[in-house]
Order: structure tokens, then C-alpha cells, then sequence
């Protein structure tokens, strides 16, 4: 039963089936995004020096690629590769 619920707020509100820290590298990308905020839509940005920036605040390697995979998969986050740069874009 507690997963039919979860299934179904996960529906409409992709964030509630994330674990704690892909919340806060989501919150972490919306800085980096708020950051470089432009009227183009959809809002791609790009974060440079973003493991560097992100292990200041606690998070490891394997934190950042284990969130990033986890908002992928919840329809969260895109990613585009532009002149060897990674250019992310939060839903």
C-alpha cells in the first residue's frame, strides 16, 4: 500500500521518491542555474568547476554522479554535450 502512495505522489511531484542528497544537488543546480539565468527557454545552463564547487558543500563524486543519474531518471534533469561542455536543463 505505502508504495501504490508513493507511486502516485511521485507522479505528480517527481521530487518525493528522491533520496536527501539528490534533493540537495537539485537545490544545488537550481543556484547554478538561477546563477546564469537567461530568458531562452528551455533553461540550459552550464556549471563550471561544478565537482569542484559542489565537494566544497559535502558532496563526494560518486554523491554527484549517483544524483545527477537518479535526476535523470525521474524526468528531472537534461543534459547536452556543447563544445566539450555539459549543458544541463532542470524540469
Amino acid at each position: 500500500m505505502k508504495n501504490q502512495f508513493r507511486k502516485i505522489y511521485t507522479q505528480v511531484n517527481p521530487l518525493v521518491g528522491l533520496s536527501a542528497k539528490t534533493l540537495r544537488l537539485y537545490c544545488a543546480l537550481e543556484d547554478f542555474r538561477a546563477q546564469t539565468d537567461t530568458l531562452e527557454k528551455p533553461k540550459w545552463f552550464r556549471t563550471p568547476n561544478r565537482d569542484k564547487v559542489l565537494e566544497k558543500v559535502g558532496f563526494s563524486k560518486t554523491d554527484i554522479d549517483s544524483g545527477i543519474s537518479e535526476l535523470i531518471a525521474a524526468n528531472l534533469l537534461l543534459i547536452q554535450n556543447r563544445n566539450c561542455d555539459q549543458w544541463y536543463c532542470l524540469k
